[in-house]
């Protein structure tokens, strides 16, 4: 029986079709993800079938990160793999759009973030024997219409605008992803209507930077959340990261909206570094006082609010000096989730052209945050044992009869399993970044 691309064409010699079988694999971050789940919605819409393992597949696509150094060599490693395993290959995500990279990866057919919508074309095309590089911008591209195929049917990832107001000297997201384009409100608004009607339980606002949503369209990220929480329904909404320069801009309103009870009580504001001369150098709109004043307000309105935020270490003109404001900036806000990353230099940026510091003067400052940050955490933690309350399911663990929930400051909650949606559950002890817990009878004393 002979494979055939989905044209509606026969087989030679079977009156039988054969849809081409597509593995996708997903790097990132959730915007990323999101991606993915386009991607997915646009090939069975077309007549592939996504298939679950490569090694099953006919074509592989890979829905690329490059936010690390280790993540691009990661790449270039998986994609050398795959392609033993597939005979075509697609690269899509964010590497395609940056030149140095792209022009490494030539081998493969390539397409750009901001392209999804061709994925089906490009991908028949390569079956065929071709190599295609799209990677243009497509803003006549409705992003908030395309299919889906959720990872998580509890889970709806919703991307509220695409791009960056931000110049940042160590980052590629402009190059990646290009300038803010903010998606309207009724579009937003419908997707998470239709999503909570399929009966979806957990709502996620993703973008670059959910902070700069609507200040290219006359609005705002609170006014948004605001039109949210007159949506009906039995959801929890979680929103994404927001830079503290454009947080500072309407921070009461931000902070008295985050504290409805429709949105978890979580917010994840990148700090970066502790030390405003290396803010500066790392061209970061904001002070270390604009962050400590953000998160005092954040938890005013919001006593139990879960704080996340992003640190890099080991910047090409950090000091050992420097490195410990830092950490004590961490250590005095008690910040209980930080997303630590050793410093690489991305190509295409200003800082990539710095003289990097002796790695392994980096390699000891990150294991030195890595310390402080689990103390903080783990503290942080203790405090919600004995906890009782409601939850909701988010996912099902593999390979173990246990679920993944959350509870309303975004705690992760690890029970047994169970089908329920939401439960009500008693914390029973702490592990390592997690809290157990058992349900219990709403009428248990």
């Amino acid at each position: 029986m002979q494979i055939i691309v989905p044209e509606n064409q026969e087989a030679e010699g079977t009156d039988a079709k054969v849809p081409v079988r597509v593995y996708l694999e997903t790097y990132g971050c959730s915007y990323n993800v999101s991606d993915g789940e386009v991607m997915a919605g646009l090939l069975e819409r077309d007549g592939f079938q996504v298939v679950e393992s490569p090694e099953s597949a006919d074509a592989v696509i890979v829905n690329s990160c490059t936010v690390k150094d280790r993540t691009w060599l990661d790449l270039k490693k998986r994609l050398n793999e795959l392609g033993r395993q597939a005979p075509s290959v697609v690269l899509a995500g964010c590497a395609p759009r940056v030149p140095q990279q792209s022009e490494q990866l030539k081998a493969w057919s390539q397409i750009g973030p901001n392209n999804l919508a061709e994925l089906p074309e490009v991908l028949r095309r390569t079956l065929a024997g071709e190599r295609l590089v799209r990677t243009d911008v497509r803003h006549d591209e409705a992003r908030l219409t395309l299919p889906v195929r959720r990872r998580n049917n509890s889970v709806e990832i919703i991307p509220i605008s695409k791009g960056c107001l931000g110049a940042c000297t160590f980052c590629q997201t402009v190059i990646a992803r290009g300038r803010l384009r903010s998606f309207s409100a009724d579009q937003i608004l419908n997707r998470v209507r239709l999503a909570v009607d399929e009966g979806v339980t957990q709502i996620w606002l993703t973008s670059q930077d959910c902070g700069a949503y609507g200040l290219d369209i006359g609005t705002n990220l609170p006014r948004l959340m605001k039109e949210i929480t007159a949506i009906p329904g039995d959801f929890m909404v979680r929103v994404g990261m927001a830079n503290p320069d454009l947080i500072k801009l309407y921070l009461d309103e931000f902070a008295e909206i985050l504290a409805h009870p429709r949105f978890y009580q979580f917010a994840h504001v990148p700090l970066q570094a502790g030390n405003d001369r290396v803010l500066e150098d790392m061209r970061r709109l904001y002070t270390v006082e604009d962050f400590r004043v953000i998160c005092d307000r954040l938890r005013k309105a919001s006593p139990d609010i879960t704080i996340a935020t992003d640190i890099i270490v080991g910047f090409p003109t950090e000091t050992d000096d420097q490195f410990q404001d830092t950490v004590n900036v961490l250590q005095a806000t008690g910040i209980p989730v930080v997303n630590r990353s050793r410093y690489s230099p991305r190509p295409g940026t200003p800082a990539a052209r710095l003289k990097l510091l002796p790695s392994a003067v980096v390699a000891g400052r990150s294991k030195e945050l890595y310390r402080r940050a689990c103390e903080i955490a783990f503290a942080d933690l203790d405090k919600w044992v004995g906890w009782r309350g409601p939850v909701t399911v988010e996912e099902q663990l593999k390979g173990r009869a246990a679920v993944l929930a959350r509870n309303f400051a975004y705690k992760p909650v690890v029970l047994p399993a169970t089908d329920a949606t939401t439960a009500l559950v008693s914390v029973r002890r702490r592990e390592r970044f997690h809290l157990h817990g058992i349900p219990v009878a709403a009428n248990a004393k």
